[in-house]
């Protein structure tokens, strides 16, 4: 039975809704694509590039690039680089459990910094910190 990739998703955003250092730190909670509208501290995940390595009869490998970021609206920098922190913390070599998976790697393959200004005001400044997180599971029985 091939792997629903919506459960390597939500165990990504598990894990990191479940750290209270970084729940602290990003108080609007862990969002997989797109935080709520009024959110103004806050961590997302997305998925960035995949690819499903076959086997015969079937997929053996699921291997994932996703952002991870810290995002915050004129929170200090230093806010969202803890943040980040928190989120390598977790993150880097984590054990996921995904039923039919085995969590092969988790890594950070490049950072991500950088701010841009809001859209209602040139001087109010969302700051982003995270990175790119290589995620690899097999498939059970693959």
């Amino acid at each position: 039975m091939p792997l629903d990739r919506a459960a390597i998703d939500d165990a990504l955003v598990a894990a990191l809704a479940g750290d209270a250092a970084l729940a602290g730190l990003m108080p609007d909670g862990v969002w997989f694509d797109q935080a709520p509208p009024n959110a103004r501290q806050f961590v997302t995940i997305a998925l960035f590039d995949g690819e499903d390595v076959a086997t015969f009869g079937g997929r053996a490998l699921d291997d994932a690039l996703y952002v991870v970021q810290a995002i915050g609206l004129n929170t200090s920098p230093e806010t969202v680089l803890a943040a980040a922190a928190r989120i390598d913390a977790v993150l880097e070599h984590a054990e996921l459990e995904v039923a039919g998976a085995v969590c092969m790697a988790i890594y950070r393959e490049q950072p991500i910094r950088y701010h841009e200004p809001a859209d209602v005001e040139p001087n109010v400044r969302w700051h982003h910190c995270g990175g790119h997180y290589r995620v690899q599971f097999s498939i059970a029985g693959a």
